[in-house]
């Protein structure tokens, strides 16, 4: 499908208020999380201070957020094999009330995640994830989409994604791309930028550089309504047209850092669906993102407890 060309800011909803469900596109993992005091030296071991087992990636993480908080959300995903992990991506899904319509194939590895977390906030992962598993993950159809008031996609879920966000596009869909690093990026992350209406960006990972309010304003000139940077420990800076904050973020007890940035994407989410001004949306993302952190898995925080947090943040208004 061709990629339609916008002029510099013409973001086609920015500033409205989404309405419609929450179609979150992308892999469906089984995720192990250990958090210790330190890593070991090789041979080595640790105690393991807390055991979770929860979801990944992104998009089940913030269909779970979204639905806790009554946001109807619709789960598009990879299937789960018939094996004791698919079991128990099913007793989440079902005790979050998440609608996935997920799919079962006999004989698939359900993917597998084991997350190492440590007293530094610091994350080892390591993955299994079957070759097949790319093949597996179909996008959203044209009718799953239709009605839809936001698609949420992550850059790295491969060549589906980039259907999914030009299939939305054609429909007039919004679409919330997370691409992490990869704003700079050609090739389908240009594609994912032409056919996005909201970009979430990291710069915190390891090959971020450059200013954020820049970084932004590039996004913008590309055609991106609204852009949201994640600073991990620097808070997050927002932009949209010509206003742009930045938020300082409360300081926190760091348990578990995994699944923050999908934390923040939720709460960017349910406060853009609500038409909140920009600064409030940011400040409301930025707490939920850091409370998250003091909770192993998914923090299943009420809106009034991140609006209390939300409300004392700190906030540089770079509004030109």
């Amino acid at each position: 499908m061709a990629v339609h060309s916008r002029e510099p800011g013409e973001g086609r909803r920015s500033g409205e208020r989404l309405s419609g469900k929450v179609v979150c596109f992308g892999f469906l993992t089984h995720c192990l999380l250990l958090a210790i005091d330190s890593l070991p030296p090789p041979n080595g071991g640790a105690l393991v201070n807390e055991f979770v087992e929860t979801v990944g990636d992104d998009a089940v993480i913030i269909a779970s957020i979204l639905t806790h908080w009554g946001v109807p959300a619709k789960l598009v995903t990879s299937p789960t094999g018939d094996d004791q992990y698919g079991e128990r991506v099913e007793q989440h899904l079902e005790s979050w009330g998440v609608n996935s319509g997920r799919r079962i194939v006999e004989g698939y590895e359900t993917p597998l995640e084991v997350a190492i977390l440590d007293a530094d906030g610091g994350r080892t992962y390591f993955q299994r994830r079957a070759p097949s598993a790319m093949a597996n993950l179909l996008p959203p159809s044209a009718a799953e989409l239709s009605g839809a008031g936001l698609l949420y996609v992550d850059w790295y879920d491969g060549p589906s994604v980039a259907a999914a966000s030009a299939t939305a596009y054609s429909l007039g869909v919004p679409v919330f791309v997370n691409l992490e690093a990869q704003y700079g990026a050609e090739g389908c992350s240009s594609e994912l930028i032409a056919h996005s209406e909201i970009c979430q960006v990291s710069m915190d990972e390891p090959d971020a550089s450059g200013s954020p309010l820049e970084v932004a304003r590039s996004l913008m000139e590309r055609g991106v309504g609204t852009v949201l940077v994640t600073m991990g420990e620097q808070g997050s800076l927002v932009a949209r047209g010509s206003k742009a904050y930045r938020v300082r973020p409360a300081e926190v007890s760091v348990v578990d850092c995994f699944g923050a940035g999908a934390a923040f994407s939720a709460g960017a989410i349910y406060g853009l669906r609500k038409g909140w001004p920009l600064e409030r949306v940011a400040r409301f993302a930025t707490s939920y993102s850091g409370m998250k952190c003091e909770t192993a898995g998914i923090a299943a925080l009420s809106i009034g407890e991140i609006e209390r947090i939300a409300q004392t943040l700190e906030t540089d208004d770079l509004s030109t």
